[in-house]
């Protein structure tokens, strides 16, 4: 029984079924019209054409290959929903590896635990369904990996003298600048693919010159590719510069960076009790028992660091007990047991330290949680190469099933979320309240961008407050949103009544209506919040009088 229960696990068929179901799972969040400002850009700028893409992307902080691709399905009839499903497909294309690739290079239990924690861990399914180029950045970024990996794992005895075929090396150089070309922080994180390559057939060069030519002809390649991007990328450093929006608080972000994949909002809000006490009761249960188990992990990797078998002591030559402490952890390392594992979690940890770098340089943070999720997939195999290495099944299979837990929990409040009628009850009363003609005014884009595509016809006032050239970036929400520098422009010829839009965490009116009602004629007729589920704030619609 036990031997029949593990073939059907082990066959390529049940991996594909798995790969089925979290392909279903995902995409039962995609079948709805809500968007937030990033989504509401997206869907904007896919409306022009490549080259306008480029134009305005290059006011961005972004490179544009995603909304191209989005262009695309615009003109072949799709729009929102569209554009979700090709995200999330994203999301399954990442979670596939392990079944074409990962399972071939290091076998079906590798796989399998890679395609499930690709699916199921929380983020994935939070992140899935944006329509934003963060899922197929991963993708691209993994696929990177795994091809490098292929290159440095291929038998020298069987390299011809003059390197490896030019194959591995194409579709590695093609994933790398597909990646450069979706996210910064997926160019970071193929530069470290890169780097660790270039190391590898450094280390080897003996056996390896003619790889290690090659990888110099394709790294040339890489850049000459993403050239005429560079020029873009140097003004868009400029703008970010002491500019961004993100904030660092210790130890608040380091937290908050480190716990994502598993506290996504909705987990969050459950674990304090938002969502009632039964999702509370599932979330602090899951979460102790995945504490405990992490535990049980590290203890069981500190345990076989510190007894390797003595057939692997001769084998690999561990150092002797006298040598100093980092040399024997560099050893293990990158021993062929755990350098899979070192060299994805090596990557991921690499980028946030780079991006940490590169934030004190610019004087602006800029390591969050979309952006790190870039090198989702290097993290999860080297999590999925651990639970092999360990070779304990029980361990191995409560951890899985402890992320299905939660991930499903996960799921079902974003569904709850995503697909509430109180979503749509400010845009009705948007709708019912204004009346063409009539002045719409704010400084708070993030809900401008989104009223902008919900109302193409109605004209709306945006104070762009923000140093850089943000303007150009805006221009992709069309004519109907004018851009203003100060008040005064939009006020000073005006009377009468005027709308003012805004946002916030809590039910309180946002900072615009306070500033408007200090100025001199200025009345605050009435105001009303409504809550929006889908973002878990407050929009706010305001009635102001103009003398």
């Amino acid at each position: 029984m036990k031997n029949t229960i593990e073939r059907i696990i082990s066959s390529p068929a049940f991996h594909a079924l798995v790969l089925l179901i979290g392909a279903a799972f995902l995409l039962t969040g995609a079948f709805h019209e809500n968007l937030w400002f990033d989504e509401s850009y997206s869907v904007a700028i896919a409306d022009h054409s490549f080259a306008e893409i480029w134009h305005i992307g290059s006011g961005d902080v972004h490179p544009v290959l995603f909304y191209w691709a989005l262009h695309i399905i615009r003109l072949l009839g799709g729009y929102v929903t569209e554009y979700r499903i090709f995200t999330v497909l994203g999301a399954v294309a990442l979670a596939a590896i392990g079944l074409t690739h990962l399972r071939r290079d290091f076998g079906w239990r590798v796989g399998l635990i890679y395609t499930t924690l690709a699916l199921f861990t929380p983020y994935v399914s939070y992140i899935a369904i944006e329509i934003r180029m963060y899922s197929w950045a991963a993708c691209m970024v993994m696929f990177s990996f795994v091809y490098a990996f292929r290159i440095m794992r291929l038998n020298r005895t069987s390299i011809p003298a003059d390197g490896l075929p030019h194959a591995p090396w194409a579709r590695f150089m093609i994933c790398s600048i597909t990646a450069a070309y979706l996210h910064y922080f997926a160019v970071i994180s193929v530069f470290l693919v890169n780097l660790a390559l270039l190391c590898f057939l450094i280390a080897h060069r003996r056996t390896r010159k003619g790889d290690l030519k090659t990888f110099w002809i394709q790294a040339a390649l890489q850049v000459a590719l993403f050239a005429p991007w560079l020029s873009v990328l140097a003004s868009q450093v400029g703008v970010v510069s002491n500019t961004y929006w993100a904030q660092f608080t210790f130890p608040d972000t380091l937290i908050a960076l480190a716990r994502y994949p598993l506290i996504t909002m909705q987990i969050d809000f459950a674990w304090k009790g938002d969502y009632g006490l039964i999702p509370r009761i599932v979330v602090w249960v899951v979460i102790i028992a995945l504490a405990i188990l992490i535990a049980l992990i590290v203890r069981e990797c500190i345990k076989r660091r510190r007894r390797p078998s003595m057939r692997k002591r001769a084998k690999y030559a561990y150092p002797k007990r006298d040598a100093s402490w980092w040399r024997r952890v560099w050893h293990t390392l990158t021993s062929p047991s755990w350098f899979p594992a070192f060299l994805g979690i090596a990557i991921y940890v690499g980028l946030g330290v780079i991006a940490g770098l590169a934030s004190i340089l610019m004087h602006s943070f800029m390591v969050y949680f979309r952006y790190m999720f870039c090198a989702i997939g290097p993290l999860i195999f080297g999590i999925a190469w651990i639970l092999f290495r360990l070779h304990r099944k029980r361990i191995t299979i409560m951890f899985c099933l402890l992320f299905i837990a939660i991930s499903s929990l996960n799921q079902l409040l974003i569904v709850q979320d995503d697909y509430s009628d109180k979503n749509n009850e400010f845009f009705d009363y948007m709708a019912e309240q204004i009346q063409e003609g009539d002045l719409v005014v704010s400084s708070d884009i993030g809900i401008m961008g989104v009223t902008s595509v919900y109302f193409p016809d109605l004209e709306q006032h945006y104070l762009d407050w923000q140093k850089g050239n943000w303007a150009l970036a805006y221009s992709c929400y069309g004519d109907n949103l004018v851009i203003d520098s100060s008040w005064e422009t939009m006020l000073n010829d005006y009377h009468g009544q005027f709308w003012v839009l805004g946002q916030s965490t809590d039910a309180v009116p946002p900072r615009d209506v306070t500033d408007l009602e200090q100025k001199d004629g200025i009345t605050l007729l009435w105001s009303q919040q409504v809550y929006r589920p889908y973002e878990r704030g407050y929009y706010t619609i305001a009635l102001m009088y103009k003398e």
